[in-house]
């Protein structure tokens, strides 16, 4: 069973105040009528906000979000009092469940409303009204089934990208488009490729004469192409320079470096700002470490003097009677008899095995800082060679080439970036200092190890400069870093410049790619590569959009045909008619028009084709706005509908074929309709039209603004006839006012009615009925009424003179003045209040 409202509950929200209000509902047609200014947009977005937690209002009609700041909460009610929708939906298993949104934070310049969400008193999740109510809410802006005066003309007002999704959520198409824009975002996944020496191929086809060339290189596909290429491309530059090309590619080559070299010099010395990387090193202090306790551990094991002893205990156990000793013997070194005995010759043995420990652990130390001075001399040239040419040309021969800051400045034209340059140059410079002094001072530790390392003590120290070294090392590498970008930016402002001066511009890239054909070969193999996929990836898009474009003209064909179904309704047989929704071309993604026929004839034919905006009138696009929304809720399953002034007030052709035929195909439907209407004409034939389907009617009242507004079933008539005389009181125009003073004069006669039968039922006329007065007026009843009003000594009088300013309503007289209208309806109000609730 689709989903139903069973009752609606709101207070705190807009126009709703401290005052519950509660309505129950029927499954069919609920007709609900306010005068301007009494809550009936209020109790549309009310339930919009019950289902989204937003009103859509801020995102359609607001020129900046700030302007609904404090929008949702009464600002009449006091602070204390909560602010709350609440509804009870009787779901598609049958099961009743209510769901109540709570305020918590009001819209405030742009930032959203907060609030919390509850089914059935336990806090849920958005996803819930879903899951559990069984409510599936459109696409937004317009998510909610509820229709005003604001959404009705969304579709014509949007934006072509705003309309364009709009129409996919009606047909259903989102995913489409979903997945072309998936394919589409593969192009981003797909970098071009940036190899430096493509950028070279761009700067060598700006040569002049050589553009022919560039492009033969960049068609190349192999190697033979491109070295054929790149021959004809540095020969035709050699012509260029004047020169006789030599016999073979890299003579020729070498050609242009020095023909390069030559000309630059002329301007500035570009080869000065050279310098080769600086290789830095392994940390070696673990295995110097490692090494060096081994060998204090051996040389611990070993006194000195077994240590000057050891050749001679060697020579002693190389005599083959002593190795086999196992008996006492005498001594060959000493000749004392026995002296010799088998463990005495075990301890010699013990001490030789000890010695070559230490010796094995000595050399393998003396290796180590030897390999080590090596490796902290390298380090320390390294850095020397990593400087800038100019770094290691004396003063004098910079003079001489013409290499200065000032200079440098004046070519590049950029007095910061040569500051910087310098700044982090002059770094380099330090930092290179540092290190070869830090190495240096390691170099000596090591060289007085190895003199003598039977007596060496200085592992720390050594472990020490090797720290100091290691540092020195890192801030080097630091300091190359640094220096990295801001010379390559001054060098590239001066290349610039020199190259322009010297006619050289794009020489230095030619060499570099005639130096570097497998790479450059890879790099265009690379380019073409990616070329070919962005190629395939367009083709794949046009398919799609193909596809889409058809699937969105079927689905476009049904829509249109339910929408004209809801124009017929509402405006049989007009000449000026709607005729489709649809894409402005077969290409057209993202632009979506609303067309109308138009004829010359009763029977339509020859219809000439607009766009809805440029010929309907307001009346027209208010109800195409309703076609367009009573459709969509068709489409969308939706059991319920909620319409804020469905058709204008001054509609008088068409609001019968609302009430009539539009209701009656949307009961067909299975949909619940709740109208809220200012006319009160469409209230009654509503009313009198769907009574035997059981509809309901209130009406609407705003009062006190702190109450808020109150709706109140069709049975309180006092209530409708006070309602239906406000608009009247304040009119300028004498007859208007004379009206509203017939309808006070009517409550008058009500409340009178009401009052006289309550107190006949109290003394036990149970059968007594207002129809027992009928064709009687004030006159024939005042006195009994004003005797029934004793709660205050100044009732009887305020209802009696109530009834005397209001008396010259219905007759040729003077009209009331605004004054007495307002003084006679509020003591009626109250008196109403206070006899009868």
């Amino acid at each position: 069973m689709p989903v139903r409202v069973r009752r609606i509950e709101i207070q705190g929200f807009r126009g709703f105040g401290t005052s519950r209000q509660s309505i129950t509902l029927p499954d069919t047609v609920a007709v609900i009528w306010g005068g301007n200014s009494q809550g009936k947009t209020s109790l549309a977005e009310a339930v919009e906000f019950l289902l989204t937690g937003q009103i859509a209002r801020r995102e359609l009609l607001a020129s900046s979000k700030d302007e609904y700041s404090q929008s949702l909460r009464n600002a009449h009610i006091p602070t204390n009092c909560a602010v709350y929708v609440e509804a009870e939906f009787v779901c598609h298993d049958g099961v009743a469940r209510t769901l109540r949104r709570i305020l918590t934070a009001d819209y405030d310049g742009a930032d959203s409303c907060k609030s919390t969400l509850q089914i059935d008193g336990t806090a849920c999740h958005e996803e819930d009204i879903e899951k559990k109510i069984g409510l599936k809410l459109l696409h937004p802006p317009l998510r909610a089934p509820i229709l005003a005066q604001h959404t009705l003309a969304y579709v014509f007002s949007a934006s072509p990208t705003e309309r364009a999704a709009y129409f996919r959520a009606v047909l259903d198409t989102q995913d489409l488009e979903d997945f072309r824009t998936a394919v589409a975002a593969l192009a981003g996944e797909l970098p071009e490729p940036t190899d430096p020496l493509l950028d070279d191929l761009d700067a060598v086809s700006k040569i002049e004469n050589l553009k022919d060339k560039a492009e033969a290189i960049a068609s190349a596909k192999n190697k033979a192409a491109l070295d054929a290429a790149m021959s004809e491309a540095v020969t035709a530059l050699i012509g260029i320079v004047g020169q006789t090309p030599e016999n073979t590619h890299p003579k020729r080559v070498a050609q242009i470096v020095a023909a390069l070299e030559e000309r630059r010099k002329l301007t500035f010395p570009l080869e000065l700002f050279a310098r080769k990387p600086f290789a830095g090193w392994t940390d070696p202090t673990a295995s110097v470490a490692a090494l060096a306790a081994t060998f204090e551990t051996e040389r611990k094991a070993v006194d000195a003097e077994t240590r000057r002893l050891v050749s001679l205990y060697q020579s002693v156990l190389a005599i083959p009677a002593i190795a086999k000793c196992d008996a006492p013997m005498g001594c060959p070194v000493c000749g004392t008899d026995k002296a010799l005995t088998p463990d005495r010759v075990a301890h010699i043995r013990d001490q030789v095995a000890n010695n070559k420990s230490y010796q094995e652990a000595e050399k393998a130390l003396a290796q180590e800082l030897r390999s080590l001075d090596g490796k902290v001399k390298a380090l320390a040239d390294s850095s020397s060679q990593a400087l800038p040419k100019f770094a290691q040309s004396s003063i004098a021969e910079r003079r001489m080439a013409g290499f200065g800051v000032e200079r440098i400045a004046d070519l590049s034209g950029d007095v910061d970036a040569t500051a910087l340059w310098f700044q982090h140059a002059a770094k380099v410079w330090r930092r290179t200092r540092d290190l070869k002094g830090r190495a240096s001072a390691l170099r000596d530790l090591i060289k007085d190890a190895l003199e003598d390392l039977g007596q060496w003590q200085g592992l720390p120290g050594l472990k020490s400069a090797l720290a100091a070294l290691n540092t020195a090392e890192g801030d080097l590498v630091q300091a190359h870093q640094d220096y990295t970008s801001p010379a390559q930016a001054l060098g590239g402002l001066i290349k610039a410049v020199v190259d322009l001066s010297s006619n050289t511009q794009g020489w230095e890239e030619l060499i570099n790619l005639a130096n570097n054909p497998a790479a450059l070969l890879n790099a265009l193999n690379a380019r073409r590569s990616h070329g070919d996929q962005l190629k395939e990836l367009e083709k794949a898009l046009r398919q799609i959009d193909t596809a889409n474009g058809r699937v969105a003209d079927e689905k476009f064909a049904d829509l249109s045909g339910e929408v004209t179904n809801w124009w017929e309704r509402l405006r049989p047989g007009e000449r000026t008619y709607f005729s489709s929704v649809r894409r402005r071309s077969a290409k057209a993604r993202r632009t979506v028009d609303v067309k109308v026929s138009m004829s010359a004839a009763d029977d339509r034919s020859s219809p000439k084709l607009r766009d809805a905006v440029a010929v309907f009138s307001q009346s027209q696009l208010h109800c195409l706005g309703l076609s367009l929304f009573l459709a969509r809720v068709i489409d969308g399953k939706v059991g319920f509908v909620l319409l804020d002034d469905p058709v204008l007030t001054s509609d008088d052709d068409f609001r019968p074929n609302f009430s009539s035929t539009v209701i009656e195909a949307l009961l067909a439907a299975d949909i619940q309709i709740i109208v809220v209407t200012q006319c009160n004409a469409s209230w009654k034939d509503i009313g009198h039209r769907w009574e035997h389907k059981g509809v309901a009617q209130f009406q609407m009242i705003r009062d006190d603004p702190v109450l808020g507004t109150e709706i109140r079933s069709q049975t309180d008539a006092l209530a409708t006839l006070l309602a239906q005389a406000q608009p009247y009181i304040h009119s300028q125009d004498g007859d208007s006012r004379k009206n509203g003073a017939t309808k006070i004069r009517q409550g008058i006669e009500r409340f009178s009615k009401e009052i006289l039968v309550r107190s006949r039922q109290a003394g036990g006329d149970a059968l007594a009925s207002i129809t027992d007065y009928d064709g009687q007026n004030f006159g024939n009843f005042s006195n009994s009424v004003k005797a029934l009003l004793i709660k205050d000594p100044s009732h009887p009088g305020k209802l009696q003179a109530a009834h005397n300013y209001v008396t010259p309503g219905p007759h040729d007289d003077t009209p009331p003045s605004t004054a007495q209208l307002k003084v006679a309806l509020g003591d009626l109000k109250k008196l109403k209040k206070e006899y009868l609730g």
